[in-house]
């Protein structure tokens, strides 16, 4: 049987909270997630990881991934990048991060362009005008 190359962790966060409280239910996932990469033997610091945020009415349901192996391999190589609903997620997760670094999470390696045209395109076809996905594109 082959091992797991990926874990995920989520959390549903009320949207009324402290800007304090849900940021600090973020930093647990992290802590979190590493301390179970440790115990089943994966270093935490080869590990590559991805926020995605959904947005409901008055919550939000935060994801953490953690990709090693074969999955991180996948993801970095850009052959299989998010659409959809998925694209809009990750990169509102990971918009703090950078355009490069977004691009990568959601799958587009190292072609940024690529990555903006879908993402604008996304956005449009979903009639969305988000301002944190705005900087990215």
């Amino acid at each position: 049987m082959s091992r797991p190359t990926q874990a995920h962790l989520d959390r549903t966060i009320k949207k009324n909270l402290p800007l304090e409280v849900r940021q600090q239910t973020l930093s647990q996932m992290q802590y979190y997630m590493g301390a179970k990469l440790i115990e089943v033997g994966i270093e935490p610091q080869s590990v590559i990881y991805r926020w995605s945020v959904e947005t409901l009415e008055d919550e939000q349901i935060c994801t953490l991934s953690a990709y090693w192996g074969d999955s991180r391999e996948k993801l970095l190589s850009g052959k299989e990048p998010l659409t959809g609903n998925d694209l809009i997620n990750c990169a509102r997760g990971n918009a703090a991060s950078g355009v490069a670094k977004t691009a990568q999470l959601c799958g587009y390696a190292d072609d940024v362009d690529r990555f903006k045209s879908v993402l604008k395109q996304t956005m449009a076809e979903m009639g969305l005008e988000i301002k944190s996905l705005n900087k990215l594109i």
